[in-house]
């Protein structure tokens, strides 16, 4: 399967080396210029290619990550996406318990969606933990998404799981606390602790 990356931050550069070391071929495009990013990735993973916009929106799975200044111009760019499933990354989660209620606030996800109403997009959220807890050979690491497109999130959830990460869907708990948004509710009523 083919990864196809369209800008470049902590957490798509951190996706693109994992998927590498993982087997996967990874090609990368920089709205901005590749030529920004030609330097860290050939110190990092020089098997990650860089490529055209259009050539990294025709992967089997495409993961975006653009300001949303620069959003609308770079989805008009992009090739017919029908059918594509794009996960839409941005946003940094601090705390996973308030994540729904972070929701409300980071919602530039739904923005891609409209902007590409025959595309699956998925939304990824990864929490940044501030304090140093357990080591990540202890636990595979958590990362949170959203999809309203069951395949789609069954891909995704297969393609992260691969990346060693502990891929949690919050789509079902989004749609049934859904009135949490507003209350400041805690998504995690189970009474785990992150």
């Amino acid at each position: 399967m083919t990864i196809g990356i369209i800008g470049i931050g902590s957490l798509t550069l951190e996706l693109a080396n994992r998927a590498s070391h993982a087997g996967y071929k990874v090609i990368v495009n920089n709205p901005r210029g590749n030529s920004l990013v030609r330097e860290t990735l050939e110190k990092t993973n020089p098997t990650i290619q860089l490529t055209t916009l259009q050539q990294a929106a025709a992967a089997d799975l495409v993961i975006l990550f653009v300001p949303k200044n620069d959003l609308e111009q770079v989805i008009s760019d992009l090739p017919d996406m029908t059918g594509k499933t794009l996960v839409h990354t941005s946003g940094l989660i601090f705390n996973p318990q308030s994540l729904l209620s972070g929701l409300n606030y980071a919602m530039t996800y739904k923005i891609t969606a409209s902007l590409l109403p025959t595309a699956h997009v998925v939304k990824l959220f990864k929490p940044l933990k501030l304090e140093s807890g357990t080591t990540e050979s202890q636990n595979k690491e958590e990362i949170f998404f959203i999809a309203d497109h069951a395949p789609s999130s069954l891909k995704v959830k297969t393609f992260l799981n691969a990346l060693y990460f502990s891929a949690i869907d919050l789509s079902g708990r989004l749609r049934l606390n859904h009135t949490g948004l507003n209350d400041g509710n805690s998504l995690f009523s189970s009474g785990r602790k992150y």
